[in-house]
């Protein structure tokens, strides 16, 4: 039987030194996405849903402004951590992962859970290569720029997404309006039911924007 996925690196976070484990899997559920290799951040010693209720998923999120200020208090990430991120922690727990590489020519999302700023950039290089495209997103924008090029710039508001742009990344923003014409910014096609497999437009080369709805936050 085909490996479910792998253990793509272990090692300290570059955010608070904690220890994460990377992990790839080759199968998704998620129609958004289309069939794409899903790449999780996740902490090693701890389950997703229980750092996220210590505070400790900001050794994979850091800053985000979507983790939430106390657990999931006040929380409008998308991502639900007791399904996909729960399961995959605990199959690597099982011992269902070695280590290993993902295959080429595959789509990859990086960042189905966690941030591709946690990790060393070699890392991230390193699971790009050989793929068939991929997408990816970082809220580490202003303290990862080795990352630019490569992944959006998550934003929420338009005073970051121009800072964004100033320093020369594309963005990915959550917001309450329309697209901007600045920078070719334009609106996410997943409203049309256009996967990410078939857009690929999220892999730092170009701006997109999403409507905000059911985030509980308002964006400008």
């Amino acid at each position: 039987m085909k490996p479910k996925g792998c253990i793509l690196w272990e090692g300290p976070s570059r955010l608070d030194g904690a220890p994460l484990v990377v992990i790839g899997t080759m199968a998704t559920a998620n129609r958004k996405t289309g069939p794409m290799a899903q790449v999780w951040f996740l902490r090693s010693d701890i389950d997703p849903v229980s750092a996220v209720k210590a505070g400790l998923d900001r050794s994979i999120c850091g800053a985000c402004p979507l983790r939430g200020s106390d657990g999931f208090k006040g929380r409008a990430c998308y991502v639900t951590v007791h399904q996909a991120p729960l399961g995959v922690y605990r199959a690597f727990k099982r011992g269902s992962y070695v280590k290993g590489r993902l295959p080429a020519g595959l789509l990859v999302r990086l960042g189905a859970y966690g941030d591709p700023g946690a990790v060393p950039i070699r890392i991230i290089r390193s699971i790009l290569a050989g793929s068939a495209g991929h997408t990816g997103y970082t809220h580490l924008w202003r303290w990862r720029p080795s990352l630019r090029g490569l992944v959006q710039a998550s934003v929420e508001t338009l005073g970051d997404a121009l800072e964004a742009w100033n320093a020369g990344w594309s963005t990915f923003r959550l917001t309450d309006g329309p697209p901007l014409g600045l920078v070719g910014e334009r609106t996410c096609p997943a409203s049309r039911g256009v996967s990410c497999a078939m857009c690929k437009a999220c892999s730092g080369a170009s701006s997109r924007c999403i409507p905000a709805h059911g985030t509980g936050r308002k964006f400008v």
